[in-house]
């Protein structure tokens, strides 16, 4: 009688346990139709350069066209326009929300934006160093800007919360904390009613900070070309002397972009 061999169970297959990425999230909302030329691969290739911090690119909304192992891209179409709202903000609510579902362990990222073009190197540091453009906001509620009047309800929300006033807003890369920046957003019902949240964030969690005043002539951060007529010599300059170009729609010109490529030689 043939003895019957003991069978032997396998063990079940371990499951690939998730690998901890501790890359920084920096998130780049954008939209197509506002752009005016190649200011995203300008930006990209600004912050793959430039920043030596071990990173991570994500691009919201629109896709850019921009390939590679370190970019991730998150489709996420404007957010439909609501009466008396600047729809730009709102749409940026919806889309770091976008993000944060994509990320959910992730504690917090840098938000930057498409203009903001990086030319010397820095590290988290230089990011999250306190800085503002004003003590209090100078703003009107009837400023043919839509960005402007936002600016005048986000200084009455601050008074009216006995929230410092100073303007954070530098058209600079800034780092958020999920937590802290998701609370805002319920809190004010930013999903619907538009803000400049930079300055609510900053004046609730950054109060007791003594910030770094931004001028162009004095500090190391921050060349800003907003107007077509610059002075082009503080513009050359700032590809030694500064680690952020930026521009505004206004200061978006031929010239600009000509230089921007030969530095980026893209």
């Amino acid at each position: 009688m043939a003895t019957k061999k003991p069978t032997t169970k396998k063990a079940p297959a371990k499951k690939p346990q998730p690998v901890k990425d501790d890359r920084i999230l920096v998130v780049i909302p954008y939209l197509a139709k506002a752009a005016q030329g190649r200011e995203i691969a300008y930006a990209v290739e600004g912050w793959r350069r430039h920043f030596k911090e071990p990173h991570h690119i994500v691009i919201v909304g629109d896709d850019p066209g921009i390939q590679g192992d370190d970019i991730t891209f998150l489709p996420c179409p404007r957010v439909e326009a609501i009466k008396g709202q600047y729809q730009c903000h709102i749409d940026h609510v919806k889309k770091f929300r976008k993000v944060r579902e994509a990320f959910p362990d992730s504690k917090g990222f840098i938000y930057s934006c498409d203009d903001i073009y990086a030319v010397n190197d820095f590290t988290l540091v230089e990011v999250m160093f306190p800085k503002i453009t004003e003590d209090v906001m100078t703003c009107s509620p009837d400023h043919p800007n839509a960005w402007r009047r936002d600016l005048y309800k986000t200084l009455e929300l601050c008074k009216k919360n006995g929230l410092p006033l100073r303007n954070w807003v530098c058209h600079l890369p800034v780092w958020y904390e999920w937590d802290k920046l998701l609370a805002i957003y319920d809190k004010y019902d930013c999903d619907h009613i538009s803000y400049v949240i930079e300055n609510i964030y900053f004046n609730t969690y950054e109060a007791t900070r003594v910030p770094l005043m931004i001028n162009i002539r004095h500090d190391n951060l921050r060349c800003a070309v907003y107007r077509a007529n610059p002075d082009w010599t503080i513009v050359e300059a700032a590809f030694n002397n500064k680690i952020w170009i930026n521009n505004s729609i206004e200061g978006w010109t031929p010239q600009l972009d000509k230089k921007l490529s030969e530095y980026y030689e893209i």
